[in-house]
């Protein structure tokens, strides 16, 4: 009865891993896109609203008086800010997941590379399973001149929009509250910015917190000192 020699072994355990690794890595994929997807169309959805109510206080306005007008804009902008606050931590939680599918895609190319060594130069991509790997495909080191290269990659990404957004509705409802206990415009608007300042950066520390808890539970298995 014939037997397959040590080789053939190796030949039929290869192809297998590939086919593996091939199905993981579309699976990671199709992740990622989900993740993009969704994370893009919350924050539209956002933005929508949020111009859509604009407009309507905008006619508003016309019409009523101005303490009338400032409660309107106390109450609209404290809802859009609790709907932001839902998309703001959605968003964070797809971009963990985004992250997460990035590392993992990262970590099969490394595989890709081991198995068949010859294709180890043609990848384009990175093959490290680190996040400085999944900053780099994703552009956010192309800021060498910064002084924090990672902080300007993540605020210009749909999470870091959103936060932005929900900084500025905060500072309009502290600007409304303040206009409604009697302050002058000046120091409504200086009221204003400091909180949209205040809201931005509190959350934003607090956000890249939850990011680095996030992935952390993955191991990195090629940094960028591994041989490959």
């Amino acid at each position: 009865m014939p037997t397959r020699s040590d080789a053939d072994v190796q030949e039929v355990d290869k192809a297998s891993a590939l086919t593996i690794l091939t199905m993981e890595h579309n699976t990671l994929q199709m992740i990622r896109t989900a993740t993009i997807t969704d994370a893009t169309g919350r924050a539209g959805h956002l933005l929508t609203t949020i111009s859509a109510s604009m407009i309507a206080l905008g006619f508003v306005a016309q019409v009523v008086p101005r303490t009338v007008l400032l409660t309107l804009l106390l109450v609209v902008f404290t809802a859009l800010f609790l709907i932001g606050l839902a998309t703001l931590f959605r968003t964070v939680e797809l971009t963990i997941e985004d992250v997460q599918a990035g590392l993992g895609i990262n970590r099969i190319r490394a595989v890709y590379a081991e198995l068949e060594p010859s294709t180890r130069d043609v990848f384009v991509r990175q093959l490290h399973d680190d996040t400085l790997g999944v900053e780099v495909d994703a552009g956010q080191t192309g800021w060498r001149n910064a002084r924090r290269p990672r902080l300007i990659g993540t605020a210009l990404g749909v999470a870091g929009l959103v936060n932005l957004v929900n900084g500025l509705v905060a500072g309009v409802i502290a600007g409304a509250a303040s206009g409604l206990l009697g302050t002058t415009l000046t120091w409504s608007i200086v009221i204003a910015v400091v909180v949209a300042i205040a809201v931005i950066t509190a959350f934003g520390v607090a956000l890249g917190r939850i990011g680095r808890r996030g992935i952390a539970p993955i191991s990195t298995r090629y940094p960028r000192n591994h041989p490959n």
